[in-house]
């Protein structure tokens, strides 16, 4: 998304689950100062009905028997944070997790979706197909995985290696009054309980 901005791409307020992009376009001069408007996190997704009754997240990525799906890093931020975290985790123990990234694929997330097409979860039908066992992504699209596949588990991934991602909005500067109004919205406390609601983590309104 970012660099279809800088090619043209008519956006006058953009918001991200990544601070790089907004903050690549602040530094070209395009956007102002990027805003951090809520946080999300990253789980493990097991499928329902696989014959895993283990509850540690860490244990099932550890078992060479299953397919571990993720977005596309480098199109996606959901994969960047997906690609973070197996980094930090295969540094923990390098013999143990020796083999882990062969078996994660990006199956989702390399292209920007159809505006025109209907609303569907990429995540979800990934899973319904049978092309991984379970997937490392967002807390708010596992709880819409569950809700479209119910036997879903979602597990907690360890903070310190799975940190709280930042949502983080931006304005194009001399965009036109109703976007820069909406830009301050997004900062305030309807859209922070909007946020709640959507399974967000609110982060603290930042000052005007």
């Amino acid at each position: 998304m970012t660099q279809a901005i800088r090619d043209g791409l008519a956006v006058d307020v953009f918001v991200s689950a990544s601070p790089e992009g907004p903050a690549a376009l602040h530094r070209a001069g395009l956007f102002g100062p990027l805003r951090t408007i809520a946080w999300n996190r990253m789980v493990l997704v097991v499928r329902p009905e696989l014959e895993a009754p283990v509850e540690d997240a860490l244990a099932l990525l550890a078992d060479p028997r299953w397919r571990i799906g993720m977005s596309t890093p480098g199109a996606d931020p959901g994969g960047d944070h997906a690609a973070a975290f197996l980094g930090r985790l295969t540094t923990t123990d390098p013999g143990r997790w020796q083999g882990l990234r062969v078996r994660c694929a990006s199956l989702y997330g390399a292209s920007l979706p159809d505006p025109d097409a209907p609303p569907r979860s990429p995540a979800a039908e990934t899973l319904r197909e049978g092309r991984a066992d379970m997937l490392i992504a967002y807390a708010t699209t596992a709880d819409r995985i569950a809700r479209a596949l119910p036997g879903t588990r979602i597990l907690s991934l360890p903070p310190h290696l799975a940190p709280p991602t930042e949502i983080c909005a931006t304005a194009r500067f001399g965009g036109p009054e109703p976007a820069r109004r909406f830009f301050e919205a997004l900062q305030g406390p309807a859209c922070a309980e909007i946020l709640r609601r959507h399974g967000f983590l609110t982060a603290p309104v930042q000052p005007g």
